[in-house]
């Protein structure tokens, strides 16, 4: 699934102003990579976008005017997105954000039903400057009228064209009052019935099944708590696929297996969500540089080892703006469709605290208030100091030529002594190699101020304070298993010189496959 969000192809893609013949060479080069359905957003922040009608306020961002000379000649541009994906075999469509305010970073507020209906917004939002930012330009779920008026920017989706079915993106913020997300499931259950309901009715008077997924967060429990019950909607047969994911990252970590376990039992299909960044972190670092293809691999062979039936793509857009571009950077689509393609190039797995260095939900924190800094902290003061951090690889080690694993501490010098052990096997101290010299890429990203406060993340993520070291071993199953795993280090001896704790948040693992 490729998923095109309001003005990902809009910014840096497609011409100003916008053809026919522009829009038709987008979705040409989606079949060429093999996509099977190409979902685009068409409804964000109170605002219709690629679309336009009566009654409805259409997205007024800057980047979205190109495409207004089409529409005033009477051409919906969603319509010929529609029809030249159908034209290539390719299912079409419309997605739907549900209190996604994007648009606070662009000086964009909400459409004319947000702004003029506060009665129907939120009176106090979690702990944390997103929300505050969000619940001005958010509604509360609890009340009908917002349930309404959500469903009419569906059924008017459908009413006009000829789509495939919709997308509900639940990724962004929050639906109900703090602390009431969990006792309003059956509020968004209804609302979720009734647009199942109205596809249906309008698939049998096209004589054709309409779909219906949703995008949702990464945990069972984190969806629950902001009031999506989606369990039950997939056993209740709502949904014909779902597509769980971080709000803004890879999570090749998340136990994903909770949700395909459900779906199984029933005709749902699950597309985990595979985003351009691993970490703020990194994104941070890096100067916003996409993933490689060898941590997509990573990143597929987990999902595809939870049970997923395919890969989401969502903001792959953002490989616009690092080498090779669009479009040969869509050729990635190709190695990542099936279960079998990842395993036959190299994979490199990243484990990073994802959300550290950002406030915007709690101090790392995603967006369901769930702690997303995963980390070994190892007190110096503390005689018996030990962790343990979980990783998974869905790695069959019959099929690896060789790999390695290697973590980095902060502060550490070789005047450390540290115990390593991987499942419970201690890994020899003679096969540890460790260097105090790493070349690590540390570019300095460039920033949108005014987004970077309102979200609360500090402009340059803190890295690690003082010297790092770098520990690393060949990596071998067993003691590694396939699924997940557990690295234990214990300090054993630790630098006089050196009084602050023992920081380990950052693990990698390098596959390299048998050659075929």
């Amino acid at each position: 699934m490729y998923v095109s969000d309001y003005d990902s192809i809009s910014s840096d893609y497609l011409p100003d102003p916008v053809s026919e013949q522009d829009l038709q060479l987008w979705v040409d080069e989606l079949a060429a990579v093999r996509v099977n359905t190409f979902i685009q957003d068409a409804y964000a922040a109170g605002f219709t976008t690629y679309w336009r009608a009566d009654g409805f306020d259409y997205m007024p961002h800057p980047r979205m005017r190109r495409f207004l000379p089409l529409m005033d000649a009477g051409v919906q541009p969603l319509d010929v997105l529609l029809r030249q994906s159908h034209r290539r075999g390719m299912e079409f469509l419309a997605a739907i954000r549900i209190n996604d305010n994007d648009g606070h970073r662009d000086a964009v507020k909400g459409g004319s039903f947000i702004m003029k209906n506060p009665q129907w917004g939120f009176k106090e939002a979690p702990p944390g400057p997103l929300y505050a930012v969000a619940a001005k330009l958010t509604m509360d779920f609890s009340f009908p009228e917002v349930r309404d008026y959500l469903f009419s920017i569906a059924e008017a989706l459908v009413s006009r064209f000829d789509v495939d079915g919709l997308e509900l993106s639940f990724r962004d913020n929050f639906y109900f009052p703090p602390k009431r997300g969990r006792q309003s499931q059956p509020l968004m259950t209804e609302l979720v019935r009734r647009i199942r309901l109205m596809l249906d009715q309008k698939g049998r008077e096209r004589n054709k099944k309409l779909q219906l997924g949703a995008r949702v967060y990464e945990t069972v429990e984190g969806c629950q708590d902001l009031g999506l019950d989606v369990l039950n909607w997939i056993s209740d047969g709502l949904l014909n696929y779902i597509a769980p994911g971080d709000m803004m990252y890879s999570d090749l970590n998340a136990p994903y297996e909770k949700i395909t376990q459900v779906a199984r039992a029933s005709d749902c299909l699950v597309y985990p969500a595979l985003y351009p960044w691993s970490s703020a972190r990194m994104r941070r670092r890096k100067g916003g540089m996409p993933i490689s293809l060898e941590e997509k691999r990573a990143i597929a062979k987990n999902f595809y080892g939870a049970g997923a039936d395919g890969i989401s793509l969502f903001n792959h857009h953002e490989h616009q703006q690092s080498a090779p571009f669009y479009p040969m950077m869509l050729q990635d689509c190709i190695e990542l469709r099936d279960a079998h393609l990842p395993s036959h190039g190299d994979r490199h797995y990243v484990f990073e605290p994802i959300w550290a260095g950002c406030r915007g939900f709690g101090e790392g924190r995603a967006v369901t208030g769930t702690l997303k800094a995963d980390k070994i902290v190892l007190k110096r003061a503390d005689p018996d100091a030990n962790g343990t951090y979980r990783f998974r690889i869905c790695e069959d080690f019959k099929q690896v030529r060789r790999a390695s694993l290697l973590f980095r501490g902060h502060p550490m010098t070789e005047k450390d002594k540290i115990e390593v052990r991987l499942n419970g096997v201690s890994i020899p101290l003679a096969k540890l190699r460790r260097r105090n010299n790493e070349h690590r890429v540390d570019l300095a990203a460039p920033v949108d101020v005014a987004s970077r406060t309102a979200s609360g993340e500090v402009l340059v993520p803190d890295i690690g304070v003082g010297p790092f070291l770098t520990t690393w071993f060949d990596l071998t199953g067993p003691p590694a298993v396939y699924g997940d795993n557990w690295l234990e280090i214990k300090l054993i001896e630790t630098d006089p010189e050196i009084s602050q704790d023992l920081l380990i948040e950052e693990i990698e693992v390098f596959i390299r496959p048998k050659l075929t």
